[in-house]
């Protein structure tokens, strides 16, 4: 059974207009690769490897756009291949990173270039960075990718983390920190700090904040998780609706943290079992439902009106946790 949902998720996930790049796509076409592997099945390998060729040849880095490229999924195809060309391209990805102006507790402001958001970070971001840093210190054997990684990740936990563990959707520099506690982007720093914890040595000296930072962040999910298993998509405020990709990304985030040693299983299993039913209640025909749609920095009433609809960002978290289940 999961492994049609999988086979299902995957067709859906493979009709998706790839922009390159936008937030969600890279995690779809991780989840991609990931269900080829688990399927036996080559053919989502060869979708991603050609959207990604198509990247190579239009030049990797080439602007600030890029800072939420698929940093990771370079690194994945040129483990399968070999292709030198895909490694060169993530450590151009990781220069452009690292060009980047970084804020007083070393946060990157990635959009210099465009005047609206020229001062601003998204908790978004926070699943991008750390987690390909660390993934690229490990393909390179350059410990100061590690650095890198941990720069940007705690710089995003200290200026968006609330004394309860929940972070804020973004920070503006002169206008401080955006007020709400968006949902979906919880889920990213959960699956940022956890797939950057699992890459870091234990040694490294920002290793015990970062899991500190992230036992903090699954407290406060555990208490505010809607008996459904989802969450509020704004989480504070029961008034606005249930949405489902918070639900899935704890599916995926949670065994991989109880597998490693992030965080202890006893103590948030519930959590992670409730997700993950809530998660299967939403699957149709392949399709994660209750996926709200590309939600930027706003007021309360931006969050309480986004459409649902089908995503990269609900069917690749979706992939991985379902490639759990089939594995």
């Amino acid at each position: 059974m999961t492994r049609d949902l999988l086979k299902a998720a995957a067709s859906v996930t493979m009709r998706w207009n790839y922009r390159v790049w936008g937030f969600g796509e890279a995690i779809a076409l991780r989840g991609l690769l990931r269900a080829g592997d688990v399927l036996g099945d080559a053919t989502p390998f060869g979708f991603v490897h050609g959207i990604l060729r198509s990247w190579l040849g239009k030049g990797v880095a080439r602007s600030n756009e890029d800072h939420v490229g698929a940093g990771r999924e370079l690194i994945a195809l040129y483990q399968r291949t070999q292709d030198e060309q895909f490694l060169d391209a993530a450590r151009k990805l990781a220069a452009l990173n690292a060009s980047f102006p970084a804020g007083a507790t070393g946060e990157r402001y990635h959009r210099g270039d465009t005047p609206g958001w020229r001062w601003q970070i998204w908790v978004d971001c926070m699943d991008v960075d750390g987690p390909f840093l660390a993934a690229l210190a490990h393909a390179t054997g350059d410990h100061q990718y590690f650095d890198q990684a941990v720069g940007e990740l705690l710089g995003y936990a200290r200026t968006l983390q609330t004394d309860n563990g929940l972070l804020f959707h973004g920070f503006e520099r002169y206008c401080g920190r955006n007020g709400e506690l968006w949902a979906r982007g919880n889920g990213w720093a959960l699956m940022g700090l956890v797939d950057t914890l699992i890459l870091l040595p234990q040694t490294h000296r920002a290793w015990n904040e970062l899991q500190q930072r992230t036992v903090a962040l699954a407290d406060a999910l555990a208490d505010s998780q809607d008996a459904s298993g989802m969450w509020h998509t704004v989480i504070n405020d029961s008034g606005t609706y249930l949405e489902s990709t918070l639900a899935t990304m704890a599916a995926y985030a949670l065994p991989e943290a109880f597998k490693h040693g992030v965080l202890d299983s006893s103590r948030y299993e519930e959590m992670e079992r409730k997700a993950r039913a809530a998660m299967h209640s939403q699957i149709k025909d392949g399709t994660l439902q209750l996926v709200s749609d590309a939600t930027p920095v706003g007021a309360r009433a931006v969050y309480a009106t986004r459409p649902f609809g089908t995503f990269p960002w609900g069917q690749g978290p979706l992939l991985l946790a379902l490639c759990q289940e089939a594995e």
